[in-house]
């Protein structure tokens, strides 16, 4: 069973007023969340995919939910902490559990960068 929960996470993060108003708008006012890739470089932007989604409980022959994860980056010319902790804050919000974190400096493009890895088991709907 495939489940899938992008759109869920693209309407809970580009609709919290703390993370509207932390990243802004970009030129078409869409709050600077995106899935996968960002349409350009301005920063602060989120961007997320998807890392894994696999059948994990069954019953009898048939998956009755899926371990879904995903990988959130948080782009920022500073400290992106602030960003970070609004979207840990919806990500849980929404269910999920951080499973992990990592600071980065891009030092070639001068950008902080932070990971927020994310997991949840959800039951599927027949």
């Amino acid at each position: 069973m495939l489940i899938d929960l992008e759109p869920v996470i693209l309407s809970a993060l580009r609709n919290d007023t703390e993370i509207i108003a932390l990243l802004g708008k970009d030129s078409k006012g869409t709050t600077k969340v995106y899935p996968l890739a960002a349409p350009d470089i301005s920063l602060p932007r989120v961007t997320f995919f998807e890392l894994t989604n696999f059948d994990n409980n069954y019953a009898g022959d048939k998956a009755v939910s899926s371990a879904i994860h995903f990988h959130i980056d948080v782009w920022h010319n500073s400290n992106p902490s602030k960003v970070s902790l609004a979207v840990n804050r919806v990500m849980e919000s929404i269910g999920f559990v951080r499973s992990g974190t990592q600071s980065l400096y891009e030092s070639d493009t001068k950008i902080y960068h932070r990971v927020l890895r994310y997991k949840k088991t959800q039951l599927g709907v027949d």
